[in-house]
């Protein structure tokens, strides 16, 4: 682990096997915190902040040591990318093409808003006296990150964090801390002072859970289940600690009549099956309007029974494992629900056979055609590679259905009439509504969700304001020794 600028062991000894999805086999081993270690990396965080050898940096430093980790990142990426492609079983063409540049664009992006962020204007709100806000680095925060994207989402939730000035303690999901912690190597290559990133790992219910009851730690931002978010908001309660959550998902994809039918099918297969179906904004819920509707799942069908399942790290393969043995069950757990449902399964649902790699977590994407709007498939999230196929009559039926989940993150709209898209962005209960399109999020603009989603944003000036107080300071500009308004409290 990696704690105040060192490399330790766990103070107990134990360590955690971290397994190669694709294979079944174990690639690594990584210590397990005790309570111990997790105190000792909180007060690291919290001695950095406190004597601010970072917090009262200038932005414009801070900015550039972490364009010195982007470049760092981009110079070393081919072993990132080999190591998330391995740890985390999804596809080397989308570690390689999207989610490691991706990721670098993200610390540039972090990197310059952190100088440039806007407020309310120092004026006379009052005749006697100047007002002006000011934003502060609200601590030590903990940040607890997701097995789906790895590197990515430690992006997303910690560097906000640092470059507002705060002092992190960073704690992996125990499936996929490699990077993580190849990360943390950088940081400190790239002048990040000792004590300001922390890693430990180990198991969120014994690791997460202390982190967040530690009184040190002002904030929690976790990115991960609805569940896990809930537990967590009350043991922060115990302080009041301010948590910043990015949860759950069951994002509905919605085709008109009117829509190409051909670009919507083509983005239904991307939008289910990215990061091997295991993502927050996949489009879990396909409602498609009656008149398209045969035309739709025909063309869905044929184009995901073309699909190449496989290693990994073979740059042809479309997709790859799931992330463990326990998700794969899962997920043929809401197969099997959604067919007891009522729903008739269209292709796929099985376990393929892949030469070499038959103890690795595989699943062939299901497409499942139901009218049962309760089923679990069609309101809990399953997080792995389901195409849920409903039908709709018109626009008032389905965006009814499509907000009657307890979820609000992502959601796409399918249609070449303006006037329905823009009706659809105003009423659709979701922190990004997508047009023509699914699962875009530059770095420019915040991923958020309404409801069970969560609260708080990632990327996006948002997500850097998320981690600083604000401070209201008064100049008063009399000099008076008695103010006129004192009479209101004495006469004196």
């Amino acid at each position: 682990m990696f704690i105040n600028g060192e490399w330790v062991e766990s103070s107990n000894e134990e360590v955690l096997d971290v397994k190669n999805p694709s294979t079944g086999t174990t690639m690594a081993k990584v210590q397990s915190a005790s309570n111990e270690d997790v105190h000792r990396a909180i007060d690291a965080a919290r001695n950095s902040f406190d004597s601010g050898i970072w917090s009262r940096l200038p932005p414009g430093e801070r900015s550039n040591i972490l364009l010195r980790v982007a470049e760092l990142l981009e110079k070393n990426q081919e072993e990132f990318i080999k190591i998330e492609t391995e740890n985390s079983g999804k596809s080397i063409k989308q570690v390689s093409g999207y989610d490691i540049p991706y990721t670098i664009d993200n610390i540039r992006f972090i990197a310059g808003a952190c100088r440039t962020l806007e407020g309310k204007a120092m004026a006379e709100y009052v005749s006697d006296g100047t007002s002006a806000i000011r934003r502060e680095p609200i601590g030590a925060i903990g940040i607890i990150t997701p097995w789906n994207y790895p590197l990515m989402m430690v992006i997303w939730r910690a560097f906000p964090a640092i470059a507002m000035g705060n002092s992190v303690v960073v704690k992996p999901a125990s499936y996929t801390p490699l990077t993580t912690l190849k990360l943390a190597k950088i940081l400190q290559d790239a002048g990040v002072p000792d004590g300001v990133f922390n890693v430990i790992t180990g198991p969120g219910s014994s690791v997460g859970e202390e982190m967040a009851k530690s009184d040190k730690l002002e904030m929690i931002a976790f990115t991960g289940s609805t569940e896990v978010g809930k537990r967590l908001s009350v043991l922060g309660a115990s302080n009041l600690k301010k948590v910043s959550l990015e949860l759950g998902g069951k994002a509905p994809f919605i085709v008109f009549k009117d829509a190409n039918i051909d670009a919507a099918v083509e983005s239904a297969i991307v939008g289910g099956l990215v990061n091997n179906g295991q993502d927050c904004a996949n489009s879990t819920r396909y409602y498609i309007q009656e008149e398209v509707f045969d035309k739709f799942v025909a063309r869905l069908r044929e184009r995901i029974q073309k699909l190449n399942i496989g290693d990994p790290q073979n740059p042809e393969i479309d997709m790859g494992p799931l992330i463990s043995e326990a998700q794969r069950k899962r997920v043929e757990g809401y197969i099997e629900k959604g067919i007891n449902e009522g729903g008739k399964l269209l292709s796929g649902g099985n376990r393929p056979l892949i030469k070499n790699h038959e103890n690795g977590y595989y699943l062939n994407p299901a497409l499942i055609y139901t009218e049962n709007d309760n089923s679990a498939i069609v309101k809990e999230e399953i997080f792995g590679p389901v195409f849920t196929i409903l039908k709709f009559i018109n626009y008032d039926d389905v965006i009814r259905r499509s907000n009657d989940v307890t979820y609000g993150l992502g959601s796409s709209v399918w249609t070449s009439d303006i006037t329905t898209a823009m009706r659809a962005t105003r009423d659709l209960r979701f922190g990004t509504v997508w047009i023509n399109e699914h699962v875009v999020v530059p770095s420019e603009m915040p991923w958020a969700g309404y409801k069970e989603s969560g609260h708080g944003a990632s990327l996006s000036p948002y997500s850097l304001e998320e981690f600083t107080y604000i401070k209201h300071v008064y100049f008063d500009l009399t000099g008076k020794v008695r103010k006129d308004w004192y009479g209101q409290i004495f006469k004196g």
